[in-house]
């Protein structure tokens, strides 16, 4: 009797199982399609602003331009950097699931009680890769010589340093062995104090796009 019970249960567990992969592979491919639509219009429209702003030199389209570099790169940086870490994290096998309700860029939910050390780090990593990938896409396939492609080189060079600056303390605290969980909180907190390093990647960015903007 109590193996036909052991059987049943696993027969449940199994079903339940194949259930929660139903359901994750579906709102996955709702999330890609959704972002994935996101970002092909905001590359479509970049692109169309940047070609007329090139045989233009009005100021307001040229200001649209830059707004247009700007608000683009800061959303597919986001975008990408969830993306990179949802790679990472699916990569290394961790428990992942995609959010049913989904806040802002957040599309899945690391489960960190669940998921080993090593299966962490991968997905942290994830992140900084993405970033820095969109940063080599931006350069080689887009067109240059517009303050368009100036402020959104600019803006996803920015977002991959401050999501450094954030990610690798933790990243290289984790790996010296400390709580995966507690380290994030904490660094939290420590970026939300003011300092130079919290404004690295905003300075570079104005950096660079002062450089694309004069040469």
């Amino acid at each position: 009797m109590s193996d036909v019970t052991e059987d049943s249960l696993s027969d449940v567990a199994i079903d339940e199982k194949r259930a929660q992969k139903k359901r994750d592979i579906a709102r996955l491919k709702t999330v890609a399609f959704q972002h994935g639509g996101a970002a092909t219009a905001i590359l479509g429209i970049w692109l169309v602003i940047a070609q007329i702003s090139e045989s233009s030199t009005g100021l307001v389209l040229q200001l649209v331009s830059v707004g247009a570099g700007f608000f683009g790169g800061a959303l597919l940086a986001f975008l990408v950097h969830e993306w990179g870490h949802f790679s990472g994290a699916r990569l290394s096998g961790a428990v992942s699931p995609v959010l049913k309700e989904r806040r802002s860029f957040f599309m899945f939910n690391f489960k960190t009680a669940e998921n080993s050390r090593a299966q962490f780090l991968a997905m942290s990593i994830g992140g900084p890769l993405g970033n820095w990938l969109l940063v080599l896409l931006v350069l080689m396939l887009l067109p240059w010589g517009t303050l368009a492609h100036a402020a959104l080189l600019a803006t996803v060079v920015g977002v991959a340093i401050n999501v450094c600056v954030f990610e690798f303390p933790v990243i290289a605290r984790v790996s010296r062995g400390e709580d995966p969980a507690e380290t994030v909180a904490q660094r939290l907190k420590e970026t939300g104090e003011p300092g130079l390093l919290k404004n690295m990647g905003l300075l570079v960015g104005l950096g660079l796009f002062l450089l694309g903007a004069l040469f």
